[in-house]
C-alpha cells in the first residue's frame, strides 16, 4: 500500500479526502434545538398513555390507539361466566375435538 502523503492529490494516489465530500456542519436553528428539547422531557409513548375508549351517541363503541380506530363489537357481560369457566369450556371443546 502506498504512503498518502497529500490527501488532497487525488490523480497522483488514486483516492479521494472523503472530509472534502461534506458540507459544513453548522448549529441548527434555535426553534428546532427548543422543539428537541421539548420532545426529550416528553413521557415515552405506551398503551397507558396513548390509548382510549369512545362511545358514540348510537351507542356504537371505539378503541383508539394513536392514529388507529377498532369498533368494538363484542366483550364480556358482567352477568356472564367467569374467565376460568370460559376457559375450561374451551379445552373441553378442543379435547373433543382432538379425540
Amino acid at each position: 500500500m502506498r504512503k498518502h502523503n497529500a490527501f488532497m492529490d487525488e490523480t497522483t494516489y488514486g483516492y479521494i479526502d472523503i472530509e472534502s465530500c461534506f458540507d459544513l456542519v453548522f448549529d441548527p436553528p434555535l426553534e428546532t434545538l427548543k422543539e428537541w428539547i421539548l420532545k426529550e422531557n416528553e413521557p415515552e409513548p405506551t398503551l397507558e398513555n396513548t390509548s382510549f375508549y369512545v362511545t358514540e351517541p348510537d351507542g356504537t363503541r371505539y378503541f383508539y390507539c394513536g392514529n388507529t380506530r377498532i369498533r368494538v363489537s363484542e366483550h364480556f357481560s358482567q352477568s356472564g361466566k367467569p374467565m376460568g369457566k370460559l376457559i375450561e369450556t374451551v379445552i373441553q371443546y378442543a379435547a373433543n375435538e382432538a379425540g
